[in-house]
């Protein structure tokens, strides 16, 4: 209640303590996970496919999920604005269901919930469960608005993009990682008095960096700030 100037980064464990698979509760190892998230996904038909479930699925149980003890937590700092910023792997989009956590969200890894053109990443449209797979590989409706004003401006044509799933594969690079390193670095420029990592290993070396510059930065500003870290796994 003493701390006004929160970080939060979560992890995998929050999602599955709120009731949503992960490949270790599920049938899917860890390998074939990758395997399905793998960048070559949009190589074939039946690989962009299986993907496409899978994504679905964690949008579908992301809206299914309960409310737990720790997203009413979160709510509060965020309600309260002790909450600077909130980043998260989980891309099944639970935040949605807490308005003012969401709006302190980064989603590192993208978001189930929002396809991208796969030629113009500036090109997004929102989906729901019931929108996704009519959507997902369709013309980039915005690329077609375009394509229908340059006509009407007798312009030359030019490629139109398919929409894709804006989640983060393995093996890509983050379109947002411009805005996302900038983030990170504004956040560790201010006076952040607690760090609480949650539900995660920080397995991912990039973000493991920043938890470690930050941590560090947040110890040394004052023996009285707080590194939380809290974890099912060692």
């Amino acid at each position: 209640h003493t701390k006004k100037n929160i970080i939060i980064i979560s992890g995998a464990g929050v999602s599955t303590n709120a009731g949503i698979p992960d490949y270790r509760s599920s049938s899917r190892s860890k390998s074939s996970s990758h395997i399905v998230y793998d960048a070559s996904a949009y190589s074939t038909v039946e690989s962009a496919d299986r993907l496409h479930t899978d994504i679905l699925h964690k949008l579908q149980s992301g809206q299914e999920a309960r409310i737990t003890q720790f997203d009413t937590f979160a709510e509060r700092l965020a309600q309260s604005n002790h909450l600077q910023s909130h980043y998260t792997q989980n891309i099944d989009c639970r935040q949605l269901k807490l308005p003012h956590l969401s709006k302190k969200t980064i989603w590192l890894h993208g978001r189930a919930d929002t396809l991208v053109c796969h030629l113009r990443p500036s090109h997004t449209i929102k989906v729901t469960p019931q929108s996704f797979l009519q959507l997902v590989k369709a013309t980039c409706p915005t690329c077609e608005k375009e394509q229908s004003d340059r006509a009407s401006a007798h312009k030359r044509r030019r490629a139109m993009g398919f929409l894709r799933s804006n989640v983060l594969l393995y093996g890509e690079n983050s379109p947002n990682e411009a805005s996302i390193t900038a983030t990170f670095n504004h956040d560790i420029a201010q006076p952040v008095d607690a760090v609480l990592i949650v539900g995660t290993r920080l397995s991912i070396p990039s973000l493991a960096g920043f938890a470690k510059r930050l941590c560090r930065v947040v110890r040394e500003s004052s023996p009285d700030n707080l590194v939380i870290w809290v974890s099912k796994e060692p």
